[in-house]
């Protein structure tokens, strides 16, 4: 019974020495598979990390709409801070989606997300993209383009909060579990690359710093420029405001009405009268049809008279 046995281990090494790559094959795929699985994971745990600072960020930002006037400065700075972050994120989930159509089998196993936060997707990319570039925008244009842009930043906040609201609620549970992997001991270790990743995401924020301090000295000239086109707007020059009067552009002129009598006062003394001034507009004075008529009726009167005496 010993002696089949050890029969059958001389057997099996025997196969092994003739096929040599039976065993190698096999390792090589499971090598495979677990780079493909750390693929999927790499990307998830970047997407939830710089998900879970956008989310502090943004918090930041709408604490900042309650007084935004007030507020302008640090508004413009943590929307700027935002920008290279928001890109990054954009990045990471574009790559996903691509992956899995493209059919990768690894994505592919991981599989989509829910049907909801599937469609609502791209109107969230396109909805962000559309906030972020109104805003900057509000901050560089013209004044006579600002209420057009101010429109459109305010209409596509609104789109999308709504939207944003749905769509980090569908992610909240994910984003929880994955977002603290890479910046743990006994998890970044899982997965290779977690310290690109680290860089990735802090790179992205103090670029985004960066970018909002070159625009904080855009903040005081737009606030001033914005109140002289305001200004200008409701109260026009005073050439342009008064109307002509008779199809002419003559002013009215005062005319002294002279001295009063003199009025006596609470103390017993008398105290001339202020002169009244009275305004005369030059179009009261007669117009050449008035004189024409006067003369008329006096040519009229001269005959008159003069037949009397004959």
């Amino acid at each position: 019974m010993l002696a089949s046995g050890s029969v059958r281990t001389l057997k099996s090494m025997a196969n092994t020495r003739h096929h040599p790559s039976a065993r190698p094959e096999e390792s090589e795929g499971s090598r495979t598979w677990r780079r493909r699985h750390a693929s999927v994971e790499a990307n998830a745990r970047l997407t939830g990390s710089t998900a879970a600072v956008l989310f502090v960020l943004l918090a930041a930002e709408g604490l900042t709409i309650l007084r935004v006037r007030s507020l302008l400065s640090p508004h413009v700075f943590i929307g700027m801070l935002l920008v290279p972050p928001v890109i990054l994120k954009i990045g990471s989930t574009s790559y996903r989606f691509i992956r899995y159509y493209l059919g990768s089998p690894a994505y592919r196993r991981k599989g989509p997300p829910p049907p909801v936060l599937r469609l609502l997707g791209p109107f969230v990319v396109a909805l962000t993209v559309a906030v972020f570039a109104s805003g900057i925008a509000l901050l560089l244009v013209r004044p006579s383009l600002r209420p057009t842009f101010l429109f459109l930043h305010r209409a596509s906040f609104v789109l999308w909060f709504g939207a944003m609201t749905i769509h980090v609620l569908g992610h909240l549970v994910d984003t929880t579990r994955l977002a603290p992997r890479d910046w743990l001991r006994r998890t970044r270790r899982d997965v290779s690359g977690a310290g690109v990743r680290q860089w990735a995401l802090v790179s992205s924020v103090a670029v985004g710093a960066l970018l909002g301090f070159l625009l904080l000295g855009q903040v005081h000239p737009w606030l001033t420029s914005s109140s002289q086109h305001k200004v200008h707007r409701l109260n026009p020059p005073a050439s342009s405001a008064l109307p002509a009067a008779n199809g002419s552009g003559s002013a009215p002129t005062k005319v002294s009405a002279g001295p009063s009598n003199p009025t006596a006062s609470p103390l017993g003394s008398v105290s001339p009268t202020p002169p009244s001034t009275v305004s005369v507009s030059r179009s009261s004075e007669p117009g050449p049809a008035a004189t024409s008529t006067h003369h008329a009726k006096g040519h009229a009167h001269h005959h008159a008279r003069k037949k009397a005496k004959h």
